[in-house]
């Protein structure tokens, strides 16, 4: 292995200011996080800006197939009435109902 100093580094060595001393140092750190920082929150406005809008655009679609779906389930369970008095269905319902709870739990208690 050659010991050799690559003058263009050594150039660029040499006209490097002198280092700061502690303090401006760390003002310069301080400044620059806090730049960072003003940055990141005008992101974080601005998306949150961004999808209360996309959201204000698209809400009658979805009340709209909201209002499509409640519609289809009430007319499905006017149909299937006499077949949801019986002992059997609701006994169904229950076991569908209870196989549910625990997703819900977890999904709601966030502990997946």
């Amino acid at each position: 292995m050659v010991d050799d100093r690559d003058p263009l580094l050594t150039r660029l060595f040499a006209e490097q200011s002198p280092p700061a001393s502690g303090s401006e140092f760390l003002a310069r750190v301080d400044a620059l996080i806090e730049r960072d920082l003003r940055r990141a929150r005008i992101y974080r406005i601005a998306m949150v800006a961004a999808a209360i809008v996309v959201a204000s655009l698209l809400a009658p679609f979805i009340a709209q197939v909201c209002a499509l779906g409640i519609g289809s389930v009430v007319v499905g369970l006017s149909a299937t009435r006499a077949l949801l008095n019986s002992p059997i269905a609701w006994l169904v319902a229950c076991s569908i109902f209870g196989s549910l709870v625990p997703g819900l739990y977890l999904g709601v208690s966030r502990r997946w």
